[in-house]
């Protein structure tokens, strides 16, 4: 074997949906330079895939397996694969998820619309053990309004997607009720919306 041939990258796509993982698997077999492996749609799946291999290890990631969303996946895989390059495939209406990968140190993000252009010459990259972000993506993060929301509104629009209460967020954080209503009306004017039900579907299709 010559030694200056570069290793092929093992690829192992995950994704809850097993013909989400078909179809992205049958791009992969198209591009040269790195080897399709299995699926993966349950987070203990992809943790027994990664480990058996013993090469370079690019995952390609949906926003949501079966039993674990992208945060708790991510996690999984900085505190036990960190050596393995990850990126993370969304559909248009989940960009909140994108900004969320970015911000966790992903390799690179991908938005489902685009992979046809875009996933080919992302892995072209990671081969070569280079991170990107594609210029549309980062052109819709720096052009987001300056009347973003801050730290403390994210936090608790997460909190209110979890489910909690007004007491329960105050409690939470530690701050009094009055102070969260007066953060929800922030917010609700921010993401121009009058209830939690429609704050709660625009920050889950990330369009805020």
């Amino acid at each position: 074997m010559d030694l200056a041939t570069p290793l092929t990258s093992r690829v192992i796509v995950a994704d809850r949906q097993q013909i989400v993982c078909q179809g992205i698997g049958s791009l992969i077999g198209q591009i040269p330079g790195v080897v399709l492996g299995s699926f993966a749609t349950e987070i203990g799946t992809l943790r027994k895939l990664i480990a058996a291999e013993d090469g370079q290890v690019i995952v390609i990631l949906g926003v949501r397996l079966a039993d674990a969303d992208l945060a708790q996946t991510l996690e999984m895989l900085r505190t036990d694969f960190p050596q393995a390059m990850v990126v993370v495939v969304a559909d248009d209406t989940e960009f909140a998820f994108i900004r969320a990968a970015i911000k966790s140190g992903v390799n690179s993000v991908c938005m489902m619309s685009q992979i046809l252009v875009s996933l080919p010459k992302i892995l072209g990259k990671l081969v070569l053990g280079h991170s990107i972000v594609p210029t549309d993506i980062l052109r819709r993060l720096t052009n987001e309004t300056a009347d973003a929301l801050t730290r403390r509104e994210h936090e608790i629009l997460g909190l209110l997607v979890d489910g909690l209460t007004n007491f329960q967020i105050s409690a939470r954080l530690g701050l009094s009720e009055n102070t969260v209503k007066y953060y929800l009306k922030a917010i609700y004017q921010k993401l121009d919306v009058n209830s939690r039900g429609g704050a709660i579907a625009k920050y889950v299709a990330g369009n805020y």
